[in-house]
Formats: structure tokens, C-alpha cells, sequence
């Protein structure tokens, strides 16, 4: 039976991508915190379906793929990883001043359970634009099935799933939130930096890609720390602070996985192998 008119409008306009409302946030001469909360908000369904939708290409194409050339991106692929590699630079940069302000004025504890300005003004506008971004970084993929490169669990895992954390967690803003977005700005600013020079095939130390992969374990046994250390103070302490059953919980889960995951990569790659096998390109979320 079809829907009246007005249920079936509103239903599908959960699922459409508003490209003006999140211009008007970026363009906006004070940053809009709860215009741009209610945009990420309205397009957690869209965020659920494009990574179902990610999941059925990536594998649809790795089948097409199979008996096919692998294609030759070397141009797209350098200006993707010099695009992603400045713009996590710049939040590093942009943010940092925010970030340990806050460790040296406040404390350490106080970062992750006190959300404070963490998601206003330009700070505000660099953690909706990495909310945003992950979106975009599902194209990550791409360069992988039609390069005919190896894609290993971890990848598309890492990238469906963080997705949906970002845009779930995001409208709540848990103070730990705070350590993860920075920490995978930078992580990600060595990373894709990395990237971005072997694509231009310059011949870079061996040792660089397992430092990357050691930064990457790094952020998630620091993340795992203190999504622990919340955990014991709000449900063994009744501590009160900016913190939301549901979004720890999904935070705790991706973490621990993928610390888990990270640190397999990191001893098939380099131990279990003898150190001889070539950075496969996983990447932190």
C-alpha cells in the first residue's frame, strides 16, 4: 500500500544528500554547532545506506575486476592522496592549540570528560568537517579493487564502520571524541603525507611504513585507555560527565577491533613475515 503523500515525502527526505545547507554551515561567518549537529542528524540514515551501498560495490567491483587490467591511476591517485594529506595537516595544525590548551589549562582527565568548546567556533567547524570527510574517504577504496592491489578485512571494515560511528557519535559530542578526532587528524597527516610520496614514486625508508602502522596501533591502545578509564569513572565511580551510553559503547567496540586488527596487520606484515612484506596501505579511521 502506498504511503499518503506527506509520510512518504518525509521519509525520503531522511535519505537525500543536502549539498547548500552544508555549504551554508562551512560558509557561515560564526560556526552554526547545532545547524551542523541537526545536518549530520538528518543524514545518519544516508551514512547507514551509503555503507551498505560501499560494501556491495567494493566487492561487486572486485569481481569485475578479476579478469580484467587493473587500471593505471597514478595522476587521480596522487591528487586524492595530496588532497586528504593536506587537509589532515591543516586540522592538525588548526586544532592542536585547542587540543592541548586544554591538557595544559585543564588536565588530561578533563579532555576526555569535559567537552568545553571542543565543537564550537573554528575548532567546531574542523570537527564537522572531519565528521563530513569520512564519507568522502570511502573513495579510498576505489584506488584499491581497480588497482587490483590486495584489499584485506581491516580496510573496508575500518571504513564501513567508522562512518557510522562518526555520524552516530557526532550530535551527542562525548568529551572523548576529543582525543579520537585529533589523534586520526594526526595520524592521518603522516599517513596520507606518506602516501602521497610514493605515489609521486619517490623511494622512501622501509622503516617509515612500520612507524606508520606503529601510529596507528598507538592511537587506538591510547584511545582503548581512556574509553576504559571513562568507563570505570561514570559506571564505577557514577561519575557525571559529557558522556552517552550508546555512542561509548559503539566507540568501545570499533576500538578494541581495531587495535585488534591493526596489531594482526602489524605482526603478519612485519614479524611473522620477517619484516619483508611491503606496507599494504590500512589505514587508521
Amino acid at each position: 500500500m502506498d504511503l499518503p503523500y506527506e509520510e512518504l515525502k518525509a521519509k525520503l527526505g531522511q535519505f537525500h544528500f543536502d549539498p547548500v545547507g552544508f555549504w551554508n554551515i562551512v560558509a557561515a561567518k560564526e560556526f552554526p554547532e547545532a545547524a551542523a549537529k541537526s545536518w549530520i542528524r538528518d543524514h545518519q540514515p544516508l551514512a547507514i545506506q551509503v555503507s551498505i551501498a560501499y560494501v556491495l560495490l567494493v566487492f561487486g567491483t572486485k569481481w569485475f575486476m578479476k579478469n580484467r587490467e587493473p587500471f593505471n591511476l597514478s595522476l587521480p591517485l596522487s591528487i586524492w592522496n595530496f588532497f586528504l594529506a593536506a587537509f589532515s595537516i591543516a586540522g592538525t595544525l588548526i586544532m592542536g592549540s585547542e587540543f592541548f590548551g586544554t591538557i595544559k589549562e585543564k588536565g588530561v582527565m578533563h579532555s576526555y570528560l569535559i567537552i568545553d568548546d571542543f565543537t564550537k567556533g573554528r575548532n567546531g567547524l574542523w570537527v564537522f568537517l572531519f565528521i563530513a570527510s569520512k564519507l568522502i574517504e570511502l573513495v579510498d577504496t576505489a584506488f584499491v579493487v581497480l588497482r587490483k592491489r590486495p584489499l584485506m578485512f581491516l580496510h573496508w571494515y575500518h571504513h564501513a564502520l567508522t562512518v557510522l560511528n562518526a555520524y552516530y557519535c557526532y550530535p551527542h559530542s562525548p568529551a572523548f571524541s576529543r582525543w579520537g578526532i585529533y589523534l586520526n587528524f594526526g595520524v592521518h597527516a603522516f599517513m596520507y603525507s606518506y602516501y602521497f610520496l610514493r605515489s609521486l614514486k619517490f623511494k622512501l625508508p622501509g622503516i617509515l611504513a612500520k612507524i606508520i602502522t606503529s601510529l596507528q596501533i598507538l592511537q587506538f591502545v591510547i584511545s582503548c585507555a581512556i574509553l576504559t578509564h571513562v568507563g570505570f569513572l561514570v559506571y564505577g565511580k557514577g561519575l557525571k560527565c559529557d558522556f552517552e551510553s550508546h555512542v561509548f559503547t559503539f566507540a568501545a567496540f570499533m576500538d578494541t577491533t581495531y587495535l585488534i586488527l591493526f596489531i594482526n596487520f602489524f605482526l603478519r606484515s612485519y614479524i611473522l613475515s620477517g619484516g619483508k612484506a611491503k606496507y599494504s596501505k590500512p589505514k587508521s579511521h
